[in-house]
């Protein structure tokens, strides 16, 4: 990557944190038209993000009650004011003069509830309502489709007592999502540089002894060092030794590390700007990898590189699982996965979902080996600018037990004029050897190689 991550004055940088508001923006309303919607109310966070606002009080994500009103036409959303009546955020966000207003956005709205009122929450619904029903009117949108992305019961009939017709939101702010812009694929390019820095820091303190807890503090604290704004959770999967042999993801335990174990770290949710990774390696730590370690690594990795070659525009992404599974029409390899509970390999979690907003986005899907556990989505077509996080993951089934060693491998993307170009440089085409420094070794010839081998 040619650029820091900030504008400077002394050169021409292709982030541009303003074009990137007004054309998310813009898409947004566009989206709008398209599915006939008056606005859209949105209570994720995200979203807001998406439209240009942003909250200090990210503690309010699991707290519901703060949205946002985007009209039709209207240009930037209705957003709350601050509890100085914008006298804070008005000038951190000048973009939103005269549209910090909004009085009934506040937290815990859509989960409160006491017992001992039963009136209380629907007459909250009712002040929220009363709200944004005088925000349509004063815009001519009173009559039209209202859509909304989160909800609870008492806020529908709140909608329903006010005569306004409410509906799916969602759809339209996800069309609006799913192809990225000039300034969204850098930020999501510098997460994933933040992230494999970080890959790198726990690589170096990587040893026997560390409990999967302290693997996710290395982590975590290398990201906020290096410029990380959050962290999704954190949610960071840690699975080593026997763990590390199925259910992948997994939250980190208190279980140790021994000699020879694998760990799968997938440093995911790392944002900057508010767009996310999604970030898998697979690390040996301690010991010389077996036949088996290196074969299983083998084929996750030839898994990765195959599906990640299958992505290109305009085919289906059903398009891109049938020619994976062509790729891997061979003994143990992912075009061959038995039908459980048959032993042998299972490549489950091998898939390629949206990135961007979230480590996960709503979006396009690739189902890769997961159509195969009855995970199908209808195919959608590929296009110019979606990004994907490209993952496959290999376990081995032995008929009563999953074996000790397993493996999965990520990169997240961006969608080019011919193919798919990976974000991430974490080296992955070796197997990394942790506790034994300077060396690698080679999945294909076993050797060791130098410490600088080819990804």
């Amino acid at each position: 990557m040619q650029y820091g991550p900030y504008a400077v004055d002394y050169e021409y940088r292709p982030y541009n944190p303003e074009r990137m508001r007004n054309e998310r923006v813009a898409r947004a309303q566009a989206s709008l038209k398209k599915h006939g919607l008056g606005a859209v109310i949105l209570f994720d966070f995200d979203y807001h993000r998406y439209l240009g606002y942003y909250s200090f009080h990210q503690y309010c994500r699991r707290r519901l009650g703060h949205f946002v009103l985007l009209i039709e036409g209207e240009g930037f959303p209705y957003v709350p004011h601050d509890h100085y009546h914008g006298t804070w955020d008005q000038a951190r966000m000048p973009w939103f003069a005269g549209k910090m207003v909004l009085e009934s956005a506040k937290a815990f709205s859509l989960q409160q509830g006491l017992p001992d009122h039963p009136d209380y929450v629907p007459g909250l619904m009712d002040t929220i309502v009363a709200e944004v029903k005088g925000l349509l009117q004063k815009h001519g949108k009173a009559d039209m489709p209202i859509g909304i992305d989160i909800s609870n019961y008492h806020l529908i009939k709140a909608f329903e007592r006010a005569g306004l017709k409410i509906c799916d939101g969602l759809t339209a702010m996800i069309e609006a999502t799913q192809v990225k812009t000039e300034d969204e694929i850098h930020c999501l390019r510098m997460a994933g540089v933040i992230t494999e820095s970080a890959h790198w820091e726990v690589c170096k303190a990587l040893r026997p002894g560390l409990t999967e807890f302290e693997i996710a503090g290395i982590a975590a604290n290398a990201l906020y060092k290096l410029g990380a704004e959050e962290l999704e959770g954190p949610s960071f999967v840690v699975c080593s030794g026997e763990r590390s042999g199925y259910g992948v993801p997994n939250m980190p335990t208190d279980r140790r590390v021994r000699p020879g174990d694998f760990v799968i770290l997938d440093i995911n949710g790392v944002s900057f700007q508010g767009y996310r990774t999604c970030f898998y390696r697979t690390y040996l730590v301690g010991d010389k990898p077996t036949q088996f370690q290196k074969d299983v690594y083998k084929v996750a990795r030839d898994g990765l590189y195959a599906l990640t070659e299958c992505v290109k525009p305009g085919i289906t992404t059903d398009d891109v699982t049938n020619e994976w599974k062509k790729r891997g029409d061979f003994p143990g390899g992912w075009g061959r996965v038995p039908k459980w509970p048959e032993p042998g390999r299972h490549f489950f979690g091998s898939v390629g979902h949206s990135i961007g907003l979230r480590s996960g986005d709503a979006g396009p899907t690739i189902a890769g080996a997961s159509a195969a556990m009855g995970y199908a989505v209808p195919p959608v077509k590929i296009v110019k600018n979606m990004c994907f996080a490209v993952e496959v993951g290999c376990f081995t089934w032995l008929g009563d037990r999953w074996a000790k060693d397993g493996v999965k491998i990520e990169h997240c993307g961006v969608v080019t004029d011919t193919g798919f170009e990976p974000f991430y440089r974490a080296p992955k085409h070796d197997l990394i050897v942790c506790g034994l420094p300077g060396e690698y070794y080679s999945v294909d010839v076993g050797a060791a190689v130098a410490a600088a081998g080819r990804d």
